[in-house]
């Protein structure tokens, strides 16, 4: 099989981008399809229906306190490359429903999980692979002024770089 080879390049942008997540969404999966095309998915199907935003629960994070990073380990020796992807969420005080929920979400190992960023692109973390729970912490804070609350890494490893999501899968 022949590699594949560059078909553009990339031009300096204006300065009009915002770091940051607005707003993550999560559904139950294993996702079952995708319909993609040229890198945005258009439709993600979930015990033989297409997701609707109904399907989603909304998790709302403190402005400035969330982020998506995705890693690309590629290795020349064993000819392999992944795509890490994780998000970090971060919900303000420490209470019994978000740490029941917390504990379910622990306990799913095929999410479907989208997250809105602050340019108002969707982005898909585990689509293909199924997302989970990675990590987490429940912090009391020290002093007055610090957070009490929790700090939830989400992640998945797939075999291709994250996709941008058309909104209205998520959102009405």
């Amino acid at each position: 099989m022949a590699c594949s080879n560059l078909t553009a390049g990339f031009t300096l942008d204006c300065n009009d981008s915002q770091g940051g997540i607005e707003k993550i969404f999560i559904a139950n999966g294993p996702v079952q399809s995708i319909t993609e095309s040229a890198g945005v998915i258009t439709a993600i199907t979930v015990g033989g229906s297409a997701l609707v935003p109904a399907d989603f629960f909304v998790f709302e994070t403190p402005r400035q306190t969330s982020s998506l990073t995705e890693t690309s380990t590629v290795s020349q020796e064993n000819g392999t490359i992944t795509f890490d992807q994780q998000l970090t969420m971060v919900f303000n005080k420490m209470e019994a429903d978000k740490r029941n929920q917390l504990l379910l979400m622990a306990e799913a190992t095929n999410m479907v999980v989208v997250a809105k960023d602050n340019n108002g692109k969707y982005w898909s973390i585990g689509v293909e692979r199924g997302a989970y729970m990675v990590s987490g912490s429940a912090v009391s804070g020290t002093a007055y002024a610090d957070r009490n609350g929790y700090e939830i890494i989400v992640g998945g490893m797939e075999a291709k770089p994250i996709f941008e999501v058309t909104g209205s899968i998520v959102e009405a």
